[in-house]
């Protein structure tokens, strides 16, 4: 991977965006300019995927990141070949949710090779090349994008019929580098019912609009408890604002998911059922891959 020094001196140098592929200082063109640029390596990356799709958040805390993993692994369980991007440097959670925690990246002629779990998903994460889980990205932004941009050029993917992109929260750089630099299928937004959720998600839904990206639809996360004697829905945080906000926009909310009791103190998703969580997924991934394939 580029050294810190050099991506940060050619960042600063940088009249076209902070890393971009048109500067002829990024590090991506190498010392003397003789590897292509970011466009041309990413393309040829995503042309063995046939789906790409964001998911992002307004805020931190709505589960993004286990709304990812959860999508991640019905996907894997319908018999689609997936990948997932753990693009939230900062805050990378993608190993824990998928049991891959402690597990480090490799390199091999083809490139970055990610690690697979064990239903197969293709994992890439910053946390990977870290000495530790609690090890922190002390990172400006552009030095963040350069690695989201070196993870999709220079990762060997493979044949994927899914990448999922596991974006940090906010309208920041690397949600906006990803929403520019990859043509994706869309995106889908994960909020909780609270104020400051859905205020957050009406700028990730003008974002999304002004980067003329699809928005997919949104999820509510922490929808509801289900009562484990009578089975009914108890909405612990009142009438559903994200589905008002939805309809306000125009946008489908296409799923609502549990609190499960469960999955507390537990990091990995577990894929036998046992999940509140990756049950009410499933549905949602039907959709999205209905609605995906026959876009």
């Amino acid at each position: 991977m580029s050294s810190t020094n050099a991506t940060d001196e050619a960042c600063n140098t940088c009249k076209d965006g902070k890393g971009s592929s048109k500067c002829d200082m990024c590090p991506s063109k190498g010392k003397h300019g003789d590897k292509p640029a970011w466009d041309e390596r990413i393309m040829k990356r995503l042309a063995t995927i046939k789906h790409r799709i964001a998911i992002v958040s307004g805020k931190g805390g709505v589960g993004k990141s286990t709304v990812t993993a959860g999508l991640a692994l019905n996907l894997s369980m319908m018999g689609f070949k997936v990948g997932v991007l753990d693009a939230d440097v900062s805050g990378p959670n993608m190993p824990h949710l998928l049991g891959l925690e402690g597990k480090k990246l490799m390199g091999s002629e083809l490139g970055i090779e990610p690690v697979q779990s064990r239903n197969g998903i293709k994992v890439v994460s910053s946390e990977m090349v870290l000495t530790g889980s609690d090890t922190p990205m002390i990172w400006r932004g552009p030095m963040r994008t350069t690695l989201v941009n070196q993870f999709v050029a220079d990762v060997n993917w493979g044949d994927l019929d899914y990448l999922l992109v596991d974006l940090p929260p906010g309208t920041g750089d690397e949600p906006l580098s990803v929403m520019q630099m990859m043509p994706l299928d869309g995106i889908i937004i994960v909020s909780t019912s609270s104020n400051l959720s859905t205020l957050d998600v009406s700028k990730i839904i003008n974002m999304a609009k002004e980067l003329n990206v699809t928005i997919l639809g949104v999820v509510e996360n922490m929808s509801y408890l289900q009562c484990p004697d009578c089975n009914k829905k108890i909405h612990l945080f009142g009438e559903s604002k994200v589905e008002k906000l939805a309809k306000k926009y125009g946008v489908p909310l296409i799923g609502e998911i549990p609190l499960d009791p469960q999955n507390a103190g537990i990091d990995e998703l577990p894929a036998d059922g046992r999940s509140l969580i990756v049950s009410a997924l499933r549905p949602i991934a039907e959709k999205v891959a209905h609605d995906v394939e026959h876009k």
